[in-house]
């Protein structure tokens, strides 16, 4: 039980995340727009925040697409809170990563409306609607998407960020006692 709350809850967290980003592209999107003149700050944070979403977005995709067997407390923050995938539906670059999304929320809700008349929905019937319709989805009606591979990249002297670090995240959290007239970190 403890293992279903803890999924439901990063799932929650990641939806909340996004939102933030949606939230800030938002306002910066309509200060950039209302505004006379967009600085070059701002058009590269816009540029920034729109990678960030296109990513979540990206992500979301091959959940739905490889493995939404594995993540209906994904689907269910999903379809919760789908108002927030609806303001990217006319943006020239972002819209071409809903269509999927928007066909397995669109499917949810029909499902959810037909039990709905007939029984009654509480959040479990909900749970139990997505794991049905995980089990049953058929993978042809999605569009294949590709899988994502993020790949990571050392700076040159990263030693100089991560050794001070290091050292620093053990000195504050170790229990063992360090006499600090000793300690030289170069």
């Amino acid at each position: 039980s403890s293992g279903i709350n803890a999924e439901y809850g990063v799932a929650e967290k990641l939806l909340n995340l996004f939102g933030n980003f949606v939230k800030k592209y938002g306002k910066l999107s309509a200060a950039c727009g209302s505004g006379p003149e967009t600085t070059e700050v701002q058009a590269a944070e816009l540029s920034t925040l729109q990678d960030v979403i296109r990513t979540f977005l990206e992500v979301f995709n091959c959940t739905l697409c490889y493995s939404s067997r594995n993540n209906g407390a994904l689907i269910y923050e999903m379809l919760h809170k789908r108002d927030l995938f609806s303001r990217f539906r006319t943006h020239p670059t972002l819209s071409e990563h809903l269509p999927n999304i928007d066909t397995v929320l669109g499917c949810l809700s029909d499902r959810l409306e037909q039990r709905a008349e007939q029984e009654g929905v509480s959040v479990t019937g909900v749970q139990e609607v997505i794991e049905e319709l995980a089990r049953q989805w058929p993978s042809d009606r999605l569009q294949v998407t590709p899988v994502l591979k993020f790949e990571y990249i050392e700076e040159a002297e990263s030693n100089e960020f991560f050794v001070p670090y290091i050292w620093t995240l053990i000195f504050s959290q170790s229990t063992l006692y360090w006499d600090t007239s000793r300690i030289t970190l170069r």
